[in-house]
């Protein structure tokens, strides 16, 4: 040990530590060295690949260019047809994807034919509208060569390449190749090339046109650019080089030597520290009694030792500030001590001599201390054992808390507590708390009480009354958090019940139910229906009333036909040799006037019979041929037209087809009477029906004077007639809203109005799933 505290002493670290030094220098001018020569071979890759890139794009594209060039030599020479020609369209996409399209169009820029075959031209493709397709299309009929266009943008960047057709030495037309640049760095780029380098498409204003992914051009020392292929436009590729981590070869023996400089390092390092350690043993040992002392005297709970007798040997700062004497003067007192209250002078001895016999309870003691200044406050004290290095018992180990403030805080909470129970105590609504998972009854409020007398059904577990034995009684309940609507059937009650989780003392999850009584909303709303019912069934009498003298003569006019085909149909049999063929023809005849009759009626009874509402699935068009009848009266009698645009097939809708029949019936005799003032020649009312959305919308549209006021349209008793009741369109609104539809008015563009309304559809297969 002394001949090395004499090497220490004599030896010159710094030298070590320089030959160190030295050698890591070499190795790291060997590392950029190397990094310096893989530079330049992958500067040479990088070119090399970039021009290989270019070639085999514009030998791509020429390839393409000439093959559309023969098609149009083929064209203008008439050698194929458009079958022909999109045969060989379809033969050259399949080659090269990154093509959209190619079409064919005449001098004109109309669409002829091509490939892909569609009805309706997308979107997606330039059209003859778009300025850039017509700049080049002019170019190629006044220079008679291919042309590139400009970059298109749509839903992705195109080109087109358009190749003239001369017949005759007259331009008649062209071939146009569209390209998806998108698609076209896809799929001629090959995967080695994406896999060293990151690629982009950008414009002549530097925009990056592919990938999508990509928004800003790619920048840097070591990006370069070159001409995509011949497609002009300022159209560049841009690549920059994506560099492959180092190989762990080439570093592995130079990590390893590393190493060993490092362990080298590090064995000196050892040895000078440790001709420290007894040094720094001291200084530790120092350090580590302030900061114990440091340590008690920044706790905030107090801190008392005494001897077996019970004479204080040893108090923290906390506890002297807690009390108000200093630690000297606390050291050496014995009972009765200072700091105990007159008034609980024997409470706090009965304390100090249950600690001195060795009997503190788990919990501590709950004291009334008394600060120098006389204050009083409130402790809990707990005491231990105070046994030493050698583990013997030396005395007493006390930790005093003030619990001043939280004794404060528990009687606030204790009167919340106290004040939210009279609060629910004194709610006209239901309220109760159960256990989520066990069903236990936390808390029930008076309401509660009075409303579900259940004591006799509360089951007893352990003296544990269970909740979830309320609602047996209630159909369908499902102890779930959600409002819903249930029936007491024992008492004849509806309750609205709102369930909602909450969290409960001791970190039990409880479920909240507020039940409230409806009964009475409920039955209001039943009355109020019912009226609406009632009301409905008179407007639907009063519409009959008016029509009642028109349908009288509508039906004369088919039973005064049947009486004349029956005396035509006698007066043919009577004779020699009766005309079959003709009698035949008059009985048809009258078996269609008899349906027409049948028909009338059967839609008069349907709309003044009262029953109850059955939804059943409805079809638009058996509705409209109920009411086209009992309007054909008025219809003629206002010289009026009737026009009706149904989509075919007409979808179902589900729901009442009487209530569904007086809406049409209101909203057509309306649009009708609103006509009585417009001329003769343009009393015209159109019923029009389409389906958007999984949603019939039907339209009755009139020609009349329109609508002055559309806020009060729908008001009840508000109407525009001289001996209206003012309740059509508010009942109509009604129905629709029941079916769960919309019902509103527009003003008609070519003067009137637009009575409007939408019904969801329903599928056929929905009815066989029922």
């Amino acid at each position: 040990m002394a001949v090395l505290q004499r090497w220490h002493r004599h030896w010159p670290w710094w030298l070590a530590y320089a030959l160190v030094f030295l050698l890591l220098g070499v190795l790291a001018f060997y590392v950029v060295q190397n990094r310096q020569t893989e530079q330049n071979r992958r500067e040479a890759a990088y070119a090399q690949d970039l021009l290989w890139q270019e070639q085999e794009l514009r030998v791509r594209l020429q390839s393409n260019q000439n093959a559309l060039e023969s098609l149009a030599y083929s064209l203008a020479s008439d050698s194929i047809d458009l079958e022909d020609f999109r045969v060989r369209s379809e033969a050259i996409m399949k080659n090269n994807p990154e093509i959209l399209a190619m079409e064919w169009v005449d001098a004109q820029g109309r669409y002829i034919g091509g490939m892909p075959i569609y009805s309706r031209r997308p979107d997606v493709l330039p059209a003859w509208s778009d300025a850039k397709f017509r700049e080049a299309f002019d170019g190629v009929a006044t220079l008679g060569y291919p042309l590139f266009t400009n970059v298109i943008q749509r839903e992705e960047p195109l080109m087109q390449q358009i190749v003239p057709i001369f017949r005759f030495a007259s331009f008649d037309g062209a071939l146009v190749m569209t390209y998806s640049l998108e698609r076209m760095l896809q799929q001629r780029i090959p995967w080695w090339l994406v896999q060293r380098y990151e690629l982009q498409l950008v414009d002549s204003q530097n925009r990056v046109l592919a990938p999508s992914e990509f928004h800003r051009k790619l920048e840097g020392p070591e990006v370069r650019e070159m001409a995509f292929g011949n497609l002009g436009s300022g159209v560049r590729l841009i690549a920059k080089p994506l560099y492959p981590p180092p190989s762990l070869d080439n570093w592995g023996w130079l990590v390893l030597v590393a190493l060993l400089l490092a362990l080298l390092v590090w064995a000196l390092h050892l040895l000078r520290l440790r001709m420290r350690d007894r040094q720094l043993a001291e200084l530790a040992l120092q350090d580590e009694i302030s900061f114990r002392s440091a340590m008690e005297d920044s706790l905030v709970t107090g801190l008392r030792a005494m001897d077996k007798s019970g004479r204080i040997l040893y108090a923290n700062l906390a506890f002297s500030r807690m009390v108000g004497w200093s630690v000297d003067e606390l050291q050496g007192q014995k009972s009765p001590f200072p700091f105990w209250a007159p008034e609980a002078l024997a409470q706090c001895d009965a304390a100090h001599r249950a600690i001195l016999a060795g009997q503190s309870p788990a919990n501590g003691f709950e004291l009334r201390y008394m600060r120098k200044n006389g204050e009083r406050f409130d402790v809990r004290l707990y005491s231990s054992r105070l046994i030493d290095g050698k583990g013997e018992q030396r005395g007493w180990m006390a930790s005093i808390n003030d619990i001043t403030e939280l004794k404060r805080d528990r009687e606030a909470l204790r009167q919340s507590r106290q004040q939210l129970r009279t609060v629910l105590e004194s709610l006209p609504v239901a309220v109760c708390v159960s256990e989520l998972e066990s069903g236990e009854v936390l808390y029930r409020n008076r309401g509660h009480q009075n409303c579900f007398a259940i004591e006799h059904l509360l089951q007893q577990d352990n003296g544990a009354q269970f909740c979830w034995a309320v609602w047996p009684r209630v159909q369908g309940y499902c102890p779930t958090e959600h409002d819903i609507e249930e029936l007491d059937v024992h008492t004849g009650r509806v309750y609205q019940i709102a369930r909602r989780e909450v969290d409960w003392l001791g970190g039990r999850r409880a479920m909240l139910e507020i039940c409230t009584d409806i009964t009475a909303r409920k039955e209001a709303e039943d009355a109020a229906r019912e009226q609406n019912e009632r009301m409905q069934h008179t407007a639907r009498l009063v519409n009959m009333g008016e029509l009642a003298s028109s349908l009288a003569h509508e039906l004369n006019q088919p039973l005064a036909a049947i009486s004349s085909y029956s005396a035509a149909c006698e007066t043919m049999l009577y004779k020699p040799e009766p005309p079959i063929g003709k009698v035949q023809e008059t009985l048809v005849k009258m078996t269609e006037q008899a349906r027409r009759a049948g028909q009338i009626i059967r839609g008069i009874r349907q709309l003044v019979t009262k029953r109850k509402s059955e939804p059943q699935p409805c079809q638009l068009t058996e509705l409209v041929d109920v009411v086209l009848p009992l309007l054909a009266p008025l219809t003629q009698q206002l010289k009026s037209r009737l026009e009706v645009e149904l989509p075919q097939p007409c979808p179902l809708v589900l729901g009442d087809p009487v209530m569904l029949e007086q809406v049409i019936l209101n909203l057509l005799k309306n649009g009708l009477e609103a006509m009585q003032d417009t001329p003769v020649s343009e009393r015209l009312l159109r019923l029009q029906a389409t389906v958007r959305d999984e949603l019939l919308e039907v339209r009755v549209i009139d020609r009349g004077c329109g609508i002055a006021d559309m806020n009060q349209l729908f008001q009840p008793f508000y109407t525009t007639k001289r001996e209206g009741m003012g309740m059509g369109l508010n009942i109509c609104r009604s129905v629709i809203e029941q079916h769960k539809g919309h019902l509103w008015a527009e003003a008609n563009p070519a003067g009137g109005t637009q009575m409007c309304f939408r019904l969801p559809t329903i599928k056929p297969t929905d009815l066989t799933l029922e």
